[in-house]
């Protein structure tokens, strides 16, 4: 049966090069390509900026003020960089008003977690403020941790 086919005539081989024009295209893609790509990662940083500088403001913060065992300025601070954060990211006239309960209620909906609870309330509105009564190094802690992870991970926007 061979005998009937005859030989196999092969083709020459492909000649490679990179000057054919397939290889210009996908080298314009792949600058296109990574020019998204960098856009991308700077335009999420410059996004992302305030939320570094924030938790490098807490940290400087909690340790200066722990240092010195002054538990309730620092809770007062945290939740002050807390309200400035909110007022810049979802607008003064939803922000400047909310006190307490609403505070703490708005605070939770703009982030998944929902873990301010009706202790920071009361330690928000009457440790701070109250005279006779400080903060202790466990809730000031405590409520610092949960300001960094509501720094880290609040929404962008908030829906009213």
């Amino acid at each position: 049966m061979d005998q009937q086919v005859g030989k196999l005539i092969e083709p020459p081989p492909v000649p490679f090069s990179f000057e054919q024009p397939g290889w210009y295209v996908l080298g314009g893609l792949l600058v296109l390509l990574l020019a998204l790509i960098t856009w991308l990662l700077v335009k999420y940083y410059r996004k992302n900026r305030y939320r570094k500088h924030a938790l490098q403001f807490l940290n400087n913060t909690e340790q200066t003020l722990s240092q010195v065992k002054e538990f309730d300025l620092l809770v007062y601070q945290a939740q002050m960089l807390i309200k400035q954060i909110a007022m810049a990211r979802y607008g003064r006239h939803h922000v400047s008003g909310l006190r307490g309960d609403q505070w703490i209620a708005f605070i939770n909906n703009t982030w998944r977690e929902k873990s301010f609870d009706n202790s920071d309330v009361v330690l928000l509105n009457q440790n701070i403020y109250a005279s006779e009564k400080s903060v202790s190094a466990d809730e000031a802690t405590n409520f610092t941790n949960k300001a960094r992870r509501w720094i880290k991970k609040h929404k962008r926007k908030y829906a009213v």
